[in-house]
C-alpha cells in the first residue's frame, strides 16, 4: 500500500490490475514497472492538463466526508491534488478473491474522514472502529501514529481560511 504515493504511475497500475490486486502482496511486485517518473501525471490529466485526483483513496475519503468531487472548485483542486498523498491514512485489511478464486487480503489505503477532517473527527472515527497502530509495551495502551495529516491540518489553518492553496507556496 505504501506504493500509493511513491510513483505517479500508481493510478495507471490500479486501473490496469484493479485496486485490490494492487494493494495485495509486497512492494517488490511492482518494483520493475513502478519507475515511470512523469510527475506531471500525478496531478494533471494527461490529455487536458487539468488538475485531477487519480488516487481512489482520496476520492473515497472525500465521499465519506460528504464532499462531491463534481462540485470542487479550481482553488480547492490546487490543494486536493496534494491531498492524494499528504493526508492521514491507515491500511484497511480487505478480504477478496482473485481471478483464480484464491482468497487474498489487500491493505487498502483508507482515509478516516467519515466523522470529519479534524483531529477530533479522525480520532472519533478510529475509536468507533477500535483501530490502533500499535500497543504501548508498558502501559498496554492502544496508540495511533498520525502518518502525515498535512492536508487536514492545512484545511483548519489561516492560509486555507483565506483562500491560499498548497500550490500557491509549494509549486513554481
Amino acid at each position: 500500500a505504501c506504493w500509493s504515493c511513491k510513483s505517479p504511475d500508481v493510478p495507471r497500475m490500479i486501473q490496469k490490475d484493479g485496486e485490490l490486486e494492487f494493494f495485495t502482496g509486497k512492494w517488490a511486485k511492482y518494483g520493475n514497472v513502478n519507475r515511470q517518473f512523469n510527475w506531471f501525471a500525478d496531478c494533471h490529466d494527461s490529455k487536458t492538463a487539468e488538475l485531477t485526483v487519480g488516487r481512489p483513496s482520496l476520492q473515497r475519503g472525500l465521499e465519506s466526508a460528504g464532499l462531491d468531487m463534481k462540485k470542487v472548485s479550481e482553488t480547492e483542486m490546487r490543494s486536493l491534488v496534494c491531498a492524494q498523498c499528504h493526508v492521514e491514512y491507515y491500511f484497511k485489511k480487505t478480504d477478496w478473491k482473485d481471478a483464480a478464486g484464491n482468497e487474498q487480503v489487500a491493505n487498502v489505503v483508507t482515509l478516516p474522514w467519515a466523522n470529519g477532517m479534524t483531529v477530533e473527527g479522525m480520532e472519533s472515527y478510529y475509536d468507533a472502529i477500535e483501530f490502533k497502530d500499535w500497543t504501548h509495551k508498558i502501559s498496554k495502551t492502544p496508540m495511533l501514529k498520525a502518518q502525515h495529516p498535512g492536508y487536514e491540518i492545512f484545511k483548519s489553518g489561516i492560509h486555507a481560511q483565506n483562500g491560499v492553496t498548497c500550490a500557491d507556496c509549494h509549486m513554481p
